[in-house]
């Protein structure tokens, strides 16, 4: 029996659409850089305007204004950048629930456009940033909840208005927090919970729809798969080389 294909699905599958959707998506881009870019720009432009009227001619004074300015510049767009798009972030993702939704769909459509902005702040912006009041600060105004004393050491988080960070939480360096998966042509986003004074380790990685626990410790390079819930106070490491049975009995969650 041949599958119904709709008329959403058919016009999506279509390459002339990708290509057309593909450009409008990467203009979109675009645009966000620029806006985020504008007052390092204006900045930058404001101290070069002087030495040009001067006919480029350099002098110590001239160059430290430049270098100084230059600075300054990429500080600047280390703050507005994040603030301008984790905002549209936040609009974009106004209204999204946690479900499972068709590739073919405009939901799926606007996951991806806020994905690439986030890709944007996650490789230009947030690896200088981290541990800082503006990295918690981009996290909150795309919608993550956080408590207070949360030390994100990490870039790797992903649709962070599923995710809840209560006080104390942890995340270690290269640590991956996702709240989405692919599977089967279909989008799913489903809501990521780190409970009070809870760790999570170096290079490990936090399923869409896992719960975990007050004060756990998963431990460097941990896999926590899809919706599993980790007790309170468990600790759960990778302990490779080592007999199953035996790394059962070393790791059992304890509730």
């Amino acid at each position: 029996m041949l599958k119904r294909v709709s008329v959403v699905e058919r016009v999506y599958n279509s390459q002339p659409v990708q290509i057309i959707l593909a450009l409008v998506i990467y203009a979109v881009y675009a645009s966000v850089l620029g806006a985020a870019l504008a007052p390092s720009a204006w900045l930058l432009s404001a101290a070069i305007r002087p030495l040009a009227l001067a006919g480029w001619a350099l002098t110590p004074g001239r160059v430290a204004v430049v270098a100084g300015a230059a600075g300054a510049s990429v500080f600047l767009y280390f703050i507005w950048g994040s603030m301008v798009m984790a905002g549209l972030i936040r609009l974009l993702t106004l209204g999204l629930k946690p479900g499972k939704y068709p590739k073919a769909s405009v939901t799926t459509l606007r996951w991806l456009i806020q994905s690439g902005i986030h890709c944007l702040a996650m490789r230009s912006i947030l690896p200088y940033i981290p541990v800082s009041y503006f990295s918690n600060l981009y996290f909150k105004i795309v919608g993550a909840k956080i408590g207070k004393n949360v030390y994100i050491n990490t870039n790797l988080v992903s649709d962070a208005y599923f995710l809840t960070l209560e006080d104390g939480v942890i995340l270690g360096g290269d640590s991956e927090v996702t709240c989405h998966l692919m599977e089967r042509e279909h989008l799913i986003l489903s809501p990521i919970r780190i409970g009070k004074g809870s760790l999570i380790g170096t290079g490990a990685y936090i399923s869409p729809g896992v719960d975990v626990g007050e004060r756990c410790t998963v431990g460097a390079r941990c896999y926590i798969r899809r919706g599993v819930r980790i007790p309170d106070g468990s600790v759960l490491t990778v302990l490779s080389g080592l007999p199953a049975r035996q790394v059962h009995e070393m790791e059992r969650v304890k509730a």
